[in-house]
């Protein structure tokens, strides 16, 4: 069994590899759906999807030219919602490049398939900088070596760099990336990653080995770590517990939704090299 010939890799989909070989081969190749929930409080997560996917579409009205103020008049009944939308605002988007893109879709070719990355926000000044905004709607602030380390971080900066020419008005040198991730649910702090050549190189040459790996994969392996499994929605086929709770529940929830599973990709603007 293998990847169908119009499969290409995002960012989740490397991330389940890497947490998991076996819940990749369910996802992505088996192509099963959720057969379980992934916490034992299922309509409190089903509202915190809500209130994420909500965000997201505030964020992309105002970025689209809504003005502000009449979007932040449609949460007098969502008071959580409207923190997050007075806080993101406060916090942040006066001092982004000018030229920005909401809900934009790069794609690159890596090692034979294609790399595909959804931004939240795209915020570029031709010649200046090019700065990736990613909201994040969790109440969980991860370690700043672990948000470094995520699949997320690696390919978004990368396919920036190889796909966003079009966008720039030309090449992107690494050093003019910055990535920002956006806690808005804790009062919109802000992690910053910039990049480099060097760390570019680095990314290439882990990516390359992550597609190569998978596809030269005989077999894929149930994860050792069994912290891995408490919230994961493919336990139930490897016999690995019930659901956790949520109030440990650390993933980012509607923010990195399977984009691999929805996209259209007459919809994503490519840049062969």
């Amino acid at each position: 069994m293998s990847l169908s010939a119009d499969f290409a890799f995002t960012q989740g989909s490397l991330q389940d590899y890497a947490d998991c070989a076996r819940r990749f081969e369910l996802r992505y190749i088996q192509r099963l759906r959720y057969p379980a929930p992934e916490v034992n409080q299922i309509l409190e997560y089903e509202e915190r999807i809500r209130q994420g996917n909500r965000f997201h579409k505030l964020a992309q009205q105002h970025t689209n030219g809504i003005p502000a103020e009449l979007l932040g008049r449609s949460l007098a009944d969502e008071p959580e919602l409207a923190r997050w939308w007075q806080d993101a605002l406060a916090g942040g988007l006066d001092d982004l490049p000018p030229q920005r893109h909401a809900e934009v879709t790069l794609q690159t070719p890596l090692g034979g398939q294609r790399l595909v990355a959804k931004y939240d926000l795209l915020a570029l000044a031709p010649g200046g900088a090019a700065v990736i905004v990613d909201w994040k709607t969790g109440e969980r602030l991860p370690a700043r070596d672990v948000l470094e380390r995520r699949l997320q971080t690696v390919v978004y900066r990368y396919v920036l760099a190889q796909a966003g020419a079009h966008l720039y008005s030309g090449p992107i040198p690494p050093e003019r990336i910055r990535m920002d991730y956006v806690y808005v649910a804790r009062g919109a702090q802000r992690v910053s990653f910039v990049y480099s050549a060097a760390q570019l190189a680095a990314d290439e040459a882990r990516l390359l080995e992550m597609v190569g790996a998978i596809g030269a994969a005989a077999e894929f392996p149930l994860t050792e770590d069994a912290r891995r499994c408490k919230y994961c929605t493919y336990r139930a086929f490897c016999d690995r517990g019930d659901a956790g709770d949520l109030r440990d529940f650390e993933s980012d929830e509607a923010d990195e939704a399977d984009e691999a599973l929805d996209l259209e990709f007459d919809q994503i603007a490519e840049i062969e090299f």
